[in-house]
């Protein structure tokens, strides 16, 4: 890996861990699930990572509801 694409790496590793390390003490301490956001959010990151590492980046794309396909403009 490159010198920025590692910096990078380190960080979304370095938050991912401190997410986690939370997520651990809110489980051993209260009996607490984590939050929903907090999940997706780890997830991204690592998503993130993984495609970093891959050496490409993935083409987001634009999610369909059913709702857009009724409306047309005329």
């Amino acid at each position: 890996m490159a010198g920025p694409k590692r910096d990078e790496a380190k960080s979304i590793l370095s938050y991912v861990r401190q997410e986690l390390r939370y997520m651990d003490e809110d489980l051993r301490n209260d009996g607490l699930l984590p939050e929903l956001s907090s999940l997706r959010s780890v997830y991204e990151q690592l998503s993130t990572l993984l495609e970093l590492s891959d050496g490409r980046r993935k083409k987001k794309e634009k999610p369909e509801f059913p709702e857009d396909k009724k409306l047309s403009i005329k």
